[in-house]
């Protein structure tokens, strides 16, 4: 049985989230390992997971200026660390997948956010990726 894209995507964010707690590990060793620990057997044999796992983790630092860039009077230190992956992920998403429109990137971001994050994150989360998407 394969995985839709909602389910891969919320396993590459629940990768991508447990992977801020070993930012210096390699990103393809971090993978093997989270890869092995995933409850759901297919993740092992999705491209997309692999894929966007490692190349969202990679464009971190970049991800991390464009938050910076339109989080007007937030602070980045202060977001919690589901706010963060969630718009790591969407970014990466709308830069780098010529596969996932735009639209749909800042959409399965709000319902990351919905599923995993505070009461009002999906506002925040919605208004600071719709300005990302606008530049």
């Amino acid at each position: 049985m394969s995985l839709n894209r909602r389910k891969e995507r919320e396993l590459v964010f629940q990768m991508l989230f447990a992977s801020q707690f070993s930012p210096e590990d390699e990103t393809q060793k971090l993978y093997d390992e989270l890869i092995a620990e995933c409850e759901t057997p297919e993740a092992a044999e999705s491209e997309y997971i692999r894929n966007v796992f490692c190349g969202a983790r990679d464009y971190r630092e970049t991800a991390l200026e464009k938050i910076r860039a339109h989080a007007q009077g937030w602070k980045v230190e202060r977001f919690s660390k589901t706010t963060l992956t969630i718009l790591q992920l969407a970014i990466y998403e709308m830069d780098q997948r010529e596969d996932v429109p735009v639209k749909i990137a800042i959409n399965e971001a709000v319902e990351l956010s919905k599923r995993f994050d505070e009461d009002g994150s999906r506002k925040f989360v919605n208004g600071i990726l719709g300005s990302v998407a606008a530049e």
